[in-house]
């Protein structure tokens, strides 16, 4: 069964009808919840490499569990086609292979699970609608193999994965990396296959060093570095052309990360992000062949983000820099790339300018335009006339200049470790209630500059948002991270805790309003905030929470593989006793504070057993909470009926609690 339909009537329902809502009226209108979690119209806005077509995905109206790919016509701006995902799935990303033909990545429903999930399905289809085939994956149909050939239409029971770094100079033809589905807990070899576009046909070019490692191309196509072995210790593996995987770099030994992006023009040198003892990851040149390494960025406190590759793809020519609010690094400012930028960055201040994709002349750029109050615009820019066109935006619903600022703040803990993070005030002079909200995560995940429609929503109905990036959280060095370590409930609750102590004791926060809620990590964070410290919150709210952190070691899907086995002892720790301790549901006698708990029936990151067993206990316990849960939902509620409805019940629940000046009679704890 075709997976995706083509209908030029949806585009222009899309592109043309689409409603603006109430936010673009007076400064008065309060803006509706709805166009907060109203998916974005357009992203991940790409060129063809040609310049004649504009790509991008955009949510299908009226169909939750649909997206559609949306082909729109450069020169005239009009739309020619859509090609629609089915009801049971959804494009994840594409690529443009070449001028006309486009490679999509599929996640599908599982069972009466409302998200779809990556399944490592691949499909083409040229830029009008035709020549649709399934290339990869499961669905295909039943028949004959080799050991050798794979035909799009023969099922196999693998995942394909698109690689950034692949070169697309091939009309027929493009690199991908697939492994075979397992249940071993080790995983399997991944490999790299010449996967033919047309009719679907694969040979194997090279298998991995090691089990679940992801691998780095050339330019010409070789896999010349591939990474991973550990979530604590990754290793590096480095090949010449032709020649076998040899050990580079094991982080267990070397106490440092070495972890490849992609190569400069000629090949010789690899582009690695590493980490260091002590402050933020740098971004290096590595000879291959002597180990020499180059230092060409390193910030100030916060790690490097994304590198921006040349227009050809054949190098990169700067990167995202993460201290506090992003800026541009260039490692050669001379380049036209870095001009680009900069001649723009004075019409846009304030913002980040980023070109998402080039033609194959470089005559053409997609820029993207955005900030903490911008969810993104999008502009054609010509670099031979100097001239950038407005396409269309992500949310045009929302106006920025109704968006409330997100201000980078450090603050000092207790112990002497400076932590960054972000505050967003709405509207008025404070003290504000406030809303702490820790991220989830948590290791490895950080609260970033970026447009966050929960933040504000959040400002909009006159809360501040405190977001501070605890110990434990990425984004600041390895050390940092590593500080977090067996810290839940510990350490990192107390940078949580001093954050808020700070907040109301430089006046932006209410000392009797406050609220602190999350997902996930932020959702035990939460709990056990509420536990630790029950005169600082008055309420507390948890979302897809992990509330016994035995659960977590026994049933979560985390478990179910040796490298995230090994996370979880890690940062957990393996003593039962001292888990529970640290567990939310050990402290149901102290609560205080007043309760929202949100769940999905079928989380399997943070298993349903986590909301199921701390209510039984606050039930015992006697303790009043309000509840939502959602039987066919997972980890976070997907379908837009769902989140509606979750923030609704939210807001109202703030409101009821710290929307208004206190009048209870709890004492508030002085900071």
């Amino acid at each position: 069964m075709t997976r995706l339909k083509r209908t030029a009537a949806a585009v222009l329902a899309l592109l043309c009808t689409s409603p603006l809502s109430t936010a673009m009226g007076t400064d008065s209108t309060v803006i509706p919840t709805h166009d907060f979690i109203q998916p974005s119209e357009f992203h991940n806005v790409q060129l063809s490499p040609d310049g004649r077509y504009i790509a991008t995905l955009a949510p299908r109206p009226g169909m939750p569990y649909e997206n559609m790919l949306v082909m729109i016509d450069t020169a005239s701006g009009k739309p020619l086609s859509s090609l629609r995902a089915n009801s049971r799935n959804e494009i994840l990303q594409y690529l443009w292979v070449n001028d006309h033909r486009l490679v999509l990545a599929m996640a599908t429903r599982q069972g009466s699970l409302e998200q779809p999930t990556y399944t490592g399905e691949l499909m083409a289809i040229d830029a009008d609608g035709s020549h649709d085939m399934y290339l990869f994956g499961w669905g295909g149909d039943v028949g004959a193999s080799s050991d050798h050939i794979q035909h799009g239409a023969i099922g196999r029971a693998a995942y394909a994965s698109l690689l950034p770094s692949a070169p697309t100079d091939d009309d027929r033809y493009l690199l991908v990396q697939t492994q075979p589905f397992t249940d071993k807990r080790s995983g399997n070899v991944p490999s790299i296959e010449r996967l033919d576009v047309v009719n679907g046909e694969s040979r194997r070019i090279l298998g991995g060093p090691a089990p679940d490692v992801w691998m780095t191309l050339d330019h010409t196509g070789e896999p010349r570095a591939a990474t991973g072995g550990g979530y604590t210790h990754p290793r590096l593996w480095t090949r010449d052309a032709s020649g076998e995987w040899a050990l580079r770099n094991d982080a267990k030994t070397s106490h440092e990360e070495i972890r490849p992006i992609g190569f400069n023009r000629d090949n010789s040198l690899l582009y690695v992000r590493v980490t260091h003892a002590r402050g933020p990851d740098s971004i290096e040149l590595m000879d291959l062949h002597s180990g020499e390494r180059t230092l060409l960025y390193r910030g100030e406190f916060a790690d490097p983000g994304h590198l921006l590759p040349t227009a050809d793809g054949k190098d990169f020519y700067g990167v995202i820099t993460g201290d506090g609010v992003p800026t541009m690094h260039f490692f050669d400012p001379h380049r036209i790339e870095a001009q680009i930028i900069d001649a723009l960055v004075g019409s846009f201040p304030g913002q980040l300018v980023r070109p998402t994709s080039f033609t194959r002349d470089g005559r053409l750029a997609i820029v993207d335009v955005s900030s903490d109050r911008n969810p993104g615009d999008y502009y054609l820019f010509d670099l031979e006339k100097k001239q950038a066109r407005y396409l269309f935006s992500q949310r045009r619903w929302l106006s920025p200049k109704r968006m409330r600022p997100m201000q980078p703040i450090a603050v000092t803990a207790r112990d002497g470790v400076v932590l960054h993070g972000f505050l967003t005030e709405p509207n008025g002079k404070g003290p504000f209630p406030m809303v702490v909200l820790p991220h989830g995560g948590p290791h490895g995940q950080a609260d970033a500059w970026t447009f966050d429609e929960e933040t504000q929503l959040l400002a909009s109905r006159g809360y501040a948002v405190l977001q501070i990036n605890y110990r434990g959280s990425g984004g600041y060095g390895a050390q940092f991270e590593q500080l977090g370590y067996r810290q839940w409930g510990l350490a990192m609750q107390d940078d949580v805790t001093d954050a808020t102590r700070w907040a109301v004791r430089e006046g932006h926060a209410d000392a009797s309003r406050v609220c602190i809620y999350g997902g996930s990590y932020g959702g035990y964070a939460a709990l056990e905030g509420a536990i630790r410290e029950p005169e600082l919150y008055r309420c507390a709210i948890g979302y897809a929470g992990v509330y016994d952190l035995r659960i977590q070691l026994d049933k979560s899907d985390t478990q179910l593989t040796d490298q995230g086995l090994d996370y979880l002892h890690d940062v957990l720790g393996d003593d039962r006793a001292d888990l529970l301790k640290r567990s939310p549901i050990a402290g149901v006698d102290r609560l205080k504070a007043d309760l929202l708990l949100i769940h999905g029936g079928m989380d399997k990151r943070a298993p349903y057993a986590n909301f199921a067993e701390f209510t039984s206990a606050l039930d015992r316990q006697g303790k009043h909470y309000e509840s939502l849960t959602e039987a066919h939902e997972g980890h976070g509620f997907f379908l837009p009926e769902h989140r509606l409805a979750m923030y609704d019940k939210l807001l109202d629940f703030l409101n009821r609690n710290i929307g208004q000046p206190s009048q209870a009679d709890k004492t508030v704890a002085t900071p």
